[in-house]
């Protein structure tokens, strides 16, 4: 999964991958592949990109032009992400097996992301946000906007 914003960003700022990858604490070769697309980055991750640059990750990843929300949070919050996928799930009068369904997850792994037993994957967070016109950073508890 691409982020083309990944690269303008840290372009932007004038750094090598080799920065980026570095102060995220991981391999160039593994931020060279997030940045091009080949692998996706991990959540976390991508939220240490955000901080690192101070943008939301709905901008990162293309979603709105907005590089930050007034009331932004540094971090993920997995409980509030729990009751969020579950609001969601609720609001567009889904059962677990349904939106696992549409995500092309299993029920098992939906009712662990819901009940905050385990963070989403990006790719499947991108997806339900995508799919149902939500924001990242507000599913995840970094934004109340």
């Amino acid at each position: 999964m691409q982020f083309p914003r990944m690269k303008e960003i840290r372009e932007e700022k004038g750094l090598k991958q080799k920065d980026v990858a570095q102060a995220l604490g991981v391999t160039k070769g593994s931020y060279s592949m997030w940045e091009c697309g080949a692998d996706t980055i991990p959540l976390r991750r991508l939220n240490e990109f955000c901080n690192l640059f101070d943008v939301s990750i709905d901008y990162v990843v293309g979603f709105n032009n907005k590089k930050k929300y007034t009331n932004s949070k540094p971090d993920i919050k997995l409980k509030i992400t729990g009751e969020n996928l579950k609001k969601i799930r609720l609001k567009k009068s889904l059962t677990q097996v349904k939106i696992a369904e549409e995500l092309k997850i299993n029920q098992p792994t939906w009712n662990r992301y819901e009940n905050s037993k385990t963070l989403i994957l990006t790719v499947v967070l991108v997806e339900l946000a995508k799919k149902y016109h939500y924001s990242i950073d507000k599913i995840l508890g970094k934004n109340k906007d």
